[in-house]
């Protein structure tokens, strides 16, 4: 899939759930993601969520939605994938564990149910839907297999779950770049900060269909797509500290020449995707596993 994303000077806000720091200690590191997206919920939207939406008509075909299908969307952000399976004519139900991305979506989709919900404890009953969509969700989760055990759950016999998750960063400048950057520049997160999410040993498309096997879940896919997102340079940057947690804590706490060092790495390594009006194009790289559930 290519994709050309434009981008346009306005604010707004992600798709939000949890996750446990490299330590094992779960709840610090949820704390740490619902703090860091509730503080973006009005910049996310139309930064780093215009990038992500690239992936959102791939997913909802990997889900099967169509016309009348029941689909609940975990980490429904402002509603961005809600919207589009809401213009298939599917039957929407969508959660974010984030309260304020809760009352983004609820203001941005009328002609949805939008309910407050953390994975992996959703108030549904079993088999309540016939597709479970997550669009760069199963990264924020605080425990991954549990999470796909209750995606798994709540789809009805025959239906399918289908997740995104980010490709490797080689394949994916848009989402990397910046922590490339810190990486190149030397710098260090300040303070006791988490490293990457209780996601990342499932970050392979081998350990993604292992997850979802382990759910129950059969007929597992794991497909990559590829879009190009175009923008500003310098609005990438500020899209990535105001749309991203984990990476903007790279460089949030860092003193004025820590900064100006990283972004000038940054400058040099997004300067090779300039176009000729002074945007970039930027290759971007997901994954989508799918399975369903058996009866």
């Amino acid at each position: 899939m290519e994709t050309d994303v434009a981008m346009v000077e306005s604010p707004k806000r992600p798709a939000g759930a949890a996750g446990a720091d490299p330590n094992g200690k779960g709840t610090d590191f949820e704390e740490f993601e619902r703090a860091g997206w509730a503080r973006r919920s009005g910049t996310y939207d139309e930064g780093f969520g215009r990038m992500t939406a690239g992936v959102h008509e791939s997913l909802l075909d990997s889900a099967g939605v169509r016309p009348g299908t029941r689909l609940l969307e975990v980490g429904c952000g402002t509603g961005r994938l809600a919207l589009a399976a809401l213009g298939r004519g599917a039957a929407v139900v969508a959660t974010d564990a984030v309260e304020q991305m809760v009352a983004e979506a609820a203001a941005a989709l009328p002609q949805a149910r939008v309910l407050h919900g953390a994975l992996p404890r959703l108030p549904f009953a079993d088999g309540d839907f016939d597709a479970v969509a997550g669009a760069f969700v199963i990264n924020h989760v605080p425990e991954p297999v549990a999470a796909v055990a209750e995606l798994a759950r709540v789809t009805a016999p025959g239906g399918r779950v289908a997740l995104s998750w980010w490709d490797a960063p080689d394949r994916n400048p848009a989402q990397g770049l910046v922590a490339a950057a810190v990486a190149e520049a030397g710098a260090t997160p300040v303070g006791d900060l988490p490293t990457h999410s209780p996601f990342a040993p499932y970050a392979s498309p081998e350990a993604f269909a292992g997850l979802l096997a382990g759910a129950g879940l059969t007929a597992i896919r794991v497909e990559p797509v590829r879009w190009t997102h175009r923008v500003d340079p310098h609005r990438w940057w500020r899209d990535i500290l105001t749309g991203t947690v984990l990476t903007s804590s790279l460089i949030e706490g860092q003193d004025a020449r820590t900064v100006a060092r990283i972004r000038a790495v940054y400058d040099r390594l997004v300067a090779p995707f300039a176009q000729p009006d002074g945007s970039v194009r930027l290759p971007v790289a997901a994954l989508i596993a799918v399975g369903t559930r058996q009866g």
